[in-house]
């Protein structure tokens, strides 16, 4: 890791904390979503660990992590008599004082740090050992999908996504280092920072699960001959799975494979449980404002997701056009039914929010106004699109391991399918997901995502700063464009 990588970090640091303080003095004020967190933020830091906003609709994670790092960098700062809280404070400065605006979002501005960190750690698990792989281009990897604009801008503002993303990557890497109890308990974490997790949680149980399964089934086959090869195809290991698992199904094999799946993931198991008792106890996942988080059938979601997905892997998505077109002569009557199917899910599960409709302060407002609503004909021509998104996400994951495969397409649609709000932060982790298991090989497609992704975030940031705008029905505040 020395030096290449923590000399990328600290670059990539000081530029957060160039933007990280210009936001600040440009937006003072909590804004959006901020005018809930940061108050309850404030309410732990003044020891109120009772009173709740019932507008917050996630569990208090992320406040609970706030205070946890505040509140020791206090103290410690107070014994040795450094003043680290804003100058406009009291001559008797308390926790609560350090709890500012600012500093509370430099919470983001750390974890997206950190981030990083999982990030290169993944990616290195993950192509570390191939054939022909660059640890400089998994570094550049790792920092592309942090510059993930929708993920990169709230590092600048105190939201829940880069704590709950952190949360969810080290849940991810202390599973693929076989720590499993731990990873366990870092995914309670992330669930406490957003319900929504539990799917993440599921992932890396499934795929713990998984590993210890496939790891019997070819000792099995290896001792058995049976299958007499080992298939390099996903239908081909399917098949060789199904047909391990049957044949230990019948053996006393099948206490042991079971014993060991207890003892290797009870911890997400209990995780699961507690889960189960919350939505019990609390009558649902959403513990605030309910009525804007409905929980429906919304299919479109996953076609959302596979636009979202193709335009920021474009570099890599336009060299699997080729490919695209070859497979659609293949197989033209499982295209054509594939087609059949969007345009169903098109035609009759197209829903918009209410905040979709009314909140122009959002990107996806005028995506949804002045692109799908235009003409009535636009949602169904990019039909051709959204077929090529998926399959461009499939062969995203062609060399990945098959139980990966199998789980998280799964984990994806029940993670973005029950959400009627059309939000781009839903899909930060499906996108860091798929995306991580592209092997970094060229740094062509490399510098080309580089590039948009910083001309993104550079656009947004600008718009978001000096584009500011009023409502009539609020003239005293200003409004600012965001993802």
């Amino acid at each position: 890791m020395f030096p290449k990588f923590p000399l990328v970090l600290a670059v990539y640091a000081v530029s957060l904390g160039v933007v990280g303080d210009l936001v600040s003095q440009r937006v003072t004020e909590p804004y959006m979503d901020e005018i809930f967190h940061i108050p309850q933020a404030r309410r732990y830091c003044a020891g109120n660990f009772t009173e709740w906003d019932s507008k917050i609709t996630t569990l208090p994670g992320l406040y609970v992590f706030s205070f946890g790092l505040l509140d020791p960098v206090f103290k410690a700062s107070s014994a040795l008599g450094l003043n680290i809280v804003p100058e406009e404070a009291s001559h008797h400065p308390t926790l609560l004082d350090l709890c500012s605006t600012k500093m509370l979002r430099s919470v983001n501005l750390g974890m997206s740090i950190i981030n990083v960190i999982l990030l290169y750690t993944i990616t290195s698990h993950l192509h570390g050992l191939k054939e022909s792989y660059s640890d400089n281009l998994g570094i550049w990897s790792s920092v592309n999908m942090s510059l993930c604009p929708v993920l990169y801008f709230f590092s600048f503002l105190y939201y829940t996504d880069q704590v709950s993303s952190a949360m969810v990557l080290l849940t991810l890497c202390l599973q693929m280092s076989g720590q499993r109890w731990l990873s366990a308990f870092t995914g309670l974490l992330s669930v406490l920072c957003r319900q929504t997790n539990i799917v993440w949680v599921f992932l890396c149980g499934a795929l713990s699960a998984g590993d210890i399964l496939v790891t019997e089934v070819r000792c099995h086959q290896a001792s058995t001959k049976r299958p007499p090869t080992i298939s390099l195809t996903t239908s081909g290991q399917l098949r060789e799975l199904v047909i391990g698992t049957w044949d230990i199904s019948r053996t006393w094999k099948l206490i042991r494979v079971l014993g060991l799946v207890i003892l290797s993931c009870g911890g997400y198991v209990l995780v699961g449980a507690a889960f189960l008792v919350f939505v019990r106890l609390n009558d649902g996942v959403v513990v605030g404002d309910r009525s804007a988080h409905v929980v429906t059938i919304h299919l479109a979601q996953i076609l959302y997701f596979a636009a979202f997905f193709t335009a920021l892997t474009f570099p890599y998505a336009v060299k699997n056009i080729p490919e695209f077109i070859a497979f659609i002569r293949r197989n033209i009557l499982r295209t054509a039914l594939t087609a059949i199917v969007i345009l169903g899910v098109i035609h009759f599960n197209t829903l918009a929010h209410p905040y979709l409709l009314a909140d122009n302060r959002h990107f996806t407002f005028y995506l949804w106004r002045r692109i799908i609503l235009r003409h009535e004909a636009i949602k169904y021509l990019l039909c051709p699109g959204y077929l090529f998104g998926l399959y461009h996400i499939c062969q995203s994951m062609a060399k990945s391991d098959l139980i990966f495969k199998l789980v998280l397409p799964f984990c994806v649609i029940i993670n973005i399918v029950p959400q009627l709000l059309m939000e781009f932060r839903y899909f930060i982790i499906p996108y860091i997901l798929v995306r991580a298991q592209i092997k970094p090989n060229c740094w062509k497609s490399l510098a080309i995502e580089s590039v948009m992704m910083i001309s993104v975030n550079i656009i947004t940031l600008y718009v978001f700063l000096f584009k500011p705008f009023k409502w009539a029905s609020e003239p005293d505040s200003w409004q600012r464009f965001m993802w």
